[in-house]
Parts: structure tokens; C-alpha cells; sequence
């Protein structure tokens, strides 16, 4: 039946992207090759507008296929979600073949340069996205989508492995990659499943089920973890179509989602805030009996407006056939909200309200700490205002600070590099308790209010030196100078003692006047830069800095230089 799939996936995509595809690059090739442009970039297209919900238009501008593209055939941001879709295709008319190895080798190298914003080995396309790519690669909460599209059935396992290979070297520090294989089978199931527009309908099953009937009908109770991966498998991120805030890739959150998962999936409901979703209308089934021990409800035009993360979660774990018994031992507190007899609005305001109230964050806890309460009075004496609880009104200036300077000047100055590169991965794993390292590795009783200023004043130096050989600097240089920015701090603060800056009649004017800040800045980079193109000139640096063990080999490293040259 491959060739009636392709034939239909052909008629499909040529359809949706007739005479938008652009082919002014190879419009002097014979018909045959230009047919085989089309659709294979048409194929590439589909991909973004399928996986990334983006619009035809969208899709289609997001085509980098051709001369010198380093075999990334289309690349698109999605800002809002913070994903990065990078994808290769392939056009198999027989439907039977598959990607070579070697073009498979060189999407994943061609992958590598942009992580390391190599531009120069791109064509004109990826570089008319340079600023895009860029944005998306330095920002540190990107999650990257890596697709391989294409209409054949098969896939070898030497490919397989270099793909397993590629994510254990890019996701050695944290999970920020994810590989989608959309072959032939899956594109068909797309079409045919209508995923691409119709409103989802799915039944629920939910276990110990209540029912709230007015001023709206809702129903809530238990969810089962297996059903939770079956619509992810089914659907993806068409459930949170109306979500604020979507999957926003694998933070340190969603780690903690799936290490219940793995661990304690019978303590899964006591832990997860739940699942809530809205639909057009609910009708409970026969099925499950009069009681509310077991219900079944057909739901229709769904979508899931909070609790995202625990869905994707929960659906790439299930991903693995093996794991999906598992997932039999977890449930998930779910509320169904029916929008049938309510106004427009009132969709609208659950979906901002679910995604907006009593979110609370592990530095809403700091304010509980009185080592915290104890530096704010000792720098108020010294008429220096520090900020401890989240607030949208705080404005750093020349003697007002925040509880994320402060916290970020001592995970620098701390002489623990698993501090720093804790700092670098996720800064709220740094307050995650108040009463255990490595919160009090960073404040406690020997730590002054003075002090944390003066380290916050250094590191406010440091910073805008980086700045500075950020502006001169491109490509792999500038991204050492920006995802190496807290190592290179740690380097400036171990050069200048920090516990001089614990001195009470430490003057910061005057250790400026005998301490060259800058000098220090520009050294430790250019020592830094040396050491990765000597030792790690193949790591993909966005992920280098956010490795303990790489960074404890850099730090040591660049100190061993320091000793043989020193200033």
C-alpha cells in the first residue's frame, strides 16, 4: 500500500502548498527535478505546519532547502513556546527506501554548526534568519525540535544510533533536544486522522468522579496515566491549542514530573497539580454503571488549557511501548469544564486564570529565610535597597538590587563550580530548599549584607565587560562569551579573592582603582576560548557550560594556563 500513501500524501501537500513554494532558485531545472523540489520542500513545509501549528504561509517561509544548507532543509521559531523546529526531508517516490546514512550524518553535523552559530558554512536562507536562530540559541529555556520527515517505511539502525548518539552528546547536561521521526506511516495517520484541523473528541475515562452543575457543567476526579500518553500519542501539542503557555521543553520542573513518573507513579496525584480541560460539550456514557467508582465521557472539540507539562510529560514517557504498563500505576487529578451553556468569554478567562493564579516559584519561599530578612536590614542601613520578593516593580539601579543578582553574584564567587554551573542550568534549583546546600553554601550566617553588595558590584563589572566582546566577537567566539558568562565570572572572582570583599573596611572605589575588571574579563575569556578550542573544539557550546564535569575540566584547565603564563 506504499504507493497509494505516498500518492496520497503527494495530493495532499500539493494542494496545500501549490504556488507557494518558493522555487526561484531552481527555475532553469529540467520539470522532473523541479517536481522533486517542490514536493520534497512542500513535505518539509508540512512538517512545521503539522508538528508546530503554524500557518501554510508560516510553513512555507521557514524552507532553507538548497545549495550550501548544510542539510537543515527548513528552520522555525516558535517565540512564544520557545521551541526551535529544525528539519530535513525527503521525498521517496516508491514509498520504500529511506534516508541515507549519510545524509543523516551530515543534518545532525549541520545541526552542531548552528547550536554553534557557525552561519558562515549556511546559505543565504539560514543566514536571513540569523537573528532569529540566534535569539533562540542563546536563550537558555529553548527547547530544539529535531525532525526527519520523509515518505519512506524504514529507518537503519546505523542511523538510529548516530541519532541516540547526537541526543546523548547535545542532552549530556540537561534534556533540551527531542528527535521526531515522521515517516511515511505517520504522515498518512496524520491525514487520515484529520489532526491537521478538525476539533479533537476523545473519551475519558475518569476513576472516583464528581460533578459540579452549576453556574457550568463540570465534571473532575482521575484520569489514568496511560490514557494521558494515548492523547499525546494521538494528537501532541494540538491539545493545547488555546494554552497560554504550551509545552515549554524540558525544564528542571518537568524533570521532576518524570522522575515521579519513574520512581513514584503511585504517588503521582498526591504531587501534580492536575490537568484541566475545556470542550464544547460532555455527555457520560453507560459505560462504568450509576456510580461514580468509574465514569466514561465523550467530550468533544477538547483542548487542555493547564497542566501541559504534565501532559507532554507524561507522552514522551509513554512513548516507549515498555513504559506504557507502567503508566497503568499513575493517576492525574483531572477537572472537564463543559463551555456548552457559557459565554465566549468565560473559555477565554479559564484559560488566562488557570495559567496566571497562585503559581508559586521555588524564590517565594526565600522570603521565608531570616539570613535573607537579616542582609536587607544591614543594607538599608547603608541605604541600599534589596528586593527579596518577586515583584514587577523592582528596577536595578546604582544601589538597588534583587534576590537574582544577589544569588547569581555568590553562585559566581562561591569557589563550588557545581554552584556555578547549577546557576547556569536552572537558578531555581538554587533556592529549592532554604535549610540545605547549595541555598546555604551561598547565604547563611557568616555571609554579610555588605558582602553579597560587593559581589553583586563585581559581578555587575563582569557583565558589562562581556557585553562589550559579546559586540566583537560571532559565531562560536560570541557563544562562549555569552553561555560561558558565569564561568568566566567564576574565574574573574576567584582572581580577585573573594574574601577580601568580605572586609568591613572593604571600598569597592578603591579596589577598583589597584583591580582591572575588564583586564581580568578579557583574560579569562581568551584563556577560556583557548582551552574549549584546544580540548572541547567539537561540543556543542549552549550545552558545555550546563555539564559539572566539563566545567571542573574547564576551570582547571584554564588555571593550569594561568600558573605557565601568568600576567
Amino acid at each position: 500500500m506504499s504507493i497509494i500513501h505516498v500518492t496520497q500524501i503527494k495530493n495532499y501537500i500539493t494542494n496545500l502548498f501549490k504556488d507557494i513554494i518558493d522555487l526561484t532558485d531552481v527555475k532553469t531545472a529540467h520539470l522532473q527535478q523541479k517536481e522533486n523540489f517542490f514536493l520534497t520542500r512542500s513535505l518539509t513545509a508540512y512538517a512545521i505546519y503539522y508538528l508546530a501549528s503554524a500557518s501554510v504561509d508560516t510553513a512555507a517561509a521557514s524552507i532553507t532547502d538548497g545549495s550550501e544548507d548544510n542539510g537543515v532543509d527548513a528552520l522555525h521559531y516558535d517565540k512564544r513556546n520557545k521551541t526551535l523546529y529544525i528539519v530535513q526531508s525527503k521525498w521517496i517516490y516508491d514509498g520504500n527506501s529511506e534516508p541515507s546514512n549519510g545524509d543523516v550524518k551530515k543534518f545532525l553535523s549541520g545541526i552542531k554548526d548552528l547550536f554553534n552559530l557557525r552561519f558562515e558554512v549556511f546559505n543565504s536562507k539560514v543566514n536571513s534568519m540569523k537573528d532569529k536562530i540566534t535569539e533562540a540559541v542563546l536563550d537558555a529555556n529553548t527547547n530544539f525540535e529535531i525532525i526527519l520527515v520523509y515518505t519512506g517505511l524504514n529507518f537503519s539502525d546505523h542511523s538510529k544510533r548516530d541519532i541516540d548518539d547526537f541526543l546523548a552528546d547535545v542532552n549530556d547536561a540537561s534534556e533540551i533536544c527531542s528527535v521526531t521521526i515522521l515517516n511515511q506511516s505517520k504522515l498518512h495517520e496524520s491525514l487520515r486522522s484529520g489532526v491537521t484541523g478538525d476539533p479533537i473528541n476523545i473519551q475519558i475515562g475518569v476513576k472516583e468522579w464528581g460533578k459540579k452543575s452549576e453556574p457550568y457543567e463540570a465534571f473532575y476526579g482521575q484520569v489514568n496515566g496511560s490514557e494521558v500518553a494515548q492523547w499525546w500519542t494521538n494528537h501532541g501539542k494540538k491539545l493545547f491549542a488555546k494554552n497560554l503557555r504550551d509545552l515549554i521543553g524540558e525544564t528542571d520542573i518537568n524533570k521532576d514530573i518524570r522522575k515521579t513518573i519513574d520512581e513514584e507513579p503511585e504517588k503521582f496525584w498526591y504531587y501534580n497539580n492536575g490537568i484541566t480541560i475545556v470542550c464544547n460539550s460532555i455527555r457520560k456514557s453507560a459505560l462504568g454503571g450509576g456510580d461514580n467508582a468509574f465514569g466514561n465521557f465523550v467530550c468533544e472539540d477538547i483542548s487542555i488549557v493547564n497542566g501541559a507539562q504534565t501532559v507532554g510529560t507524561i507522552g514522551k514517557f509513554g512513548s516507549d511501548v515498555a513504559a506504557v504498563e507502567h503508566l497503568q500505576n499513575l493517576y492525574v487529578p483531572v477537572r472537564i469544564i463543559s463551555l456548552e451553556k457559557a459565554d465566549e468569554d468565560f473559555g477565554k478567562q479559564i484559560t488566562k486564570n488557570n495559567n496566571t493564579q497562585n503559581r508559586i516559584e521555588n524564590r517565594d519561599f526565600v522570603s521565608l529565610d531570616p539570613q535573607q530578612a537579616r542582609i536587607q536590614t544591614e543594607l538599608a542601613i547603608e541605604g541600599i535597597k534589596y528586593h527579596i520578593m518577586r515583584s514587577e516593580t523592582v528596577i536595578r539601579a546604582e544601589k538597588t538590587f534583587d534576590l537574582v543578582e544577589s544569588t547569581t553574584a555568590l553562585a559566581c564567587a562561591s569557589s563550588n563550580v557545581s554552584v556555578t554551573v547549577q546557576l547556569k542550568r536552572e537558578i531555581g534549583k538554587l533556592w529549592e530548599n532554604i535549610e540545605k546546600t547549595p541555598y546555604i553554601q551561598l547565604f547563611n550566617p557568616g555571609i554579610s549584607g555588605l558582602y553579597v553588595w560587593n559581589c553583586v558590584q563585581v559581578q555587575r563589572a563582569v557583565e558589562r565587560k562581556l557585553q562589550l566582546i559579546g559586540i566583537e566577537k560571532e559565531g562560536r567566539d560570541y557563544s562562549v562569551a555569552v553561555h560561558g558568562n558565569r564561568i568566566i565570572s567564576h574565574l574573574v572572582f576567584q582572581d580577585v579573592n573573594p574574601s577580601s570583599l568580605k572586609s568591613p573596611s572593604f571600598n569597592y572605589d578603591d579596589f577598583l582603582t589597584r583591580t582591572d575588571i575588564s583586564g581580568l574579563v578579557q583574560d579569562n575569556y581568551d584563556y577560556l576560548n583557548q582551552t574549549i578550542n584546544d580540548f572541547y573544539s567539537n561540543a556543542v557550546i549552549p550545552t558545555l557550560f550546563k555539564n559539572v564535569t566539563k566545567c571542573h575540566d574547564l576551570v582547571s584547565k584554564v588555571n593550569e594556563i594561568k600558573v605557565v603564563s601568568p600576567n
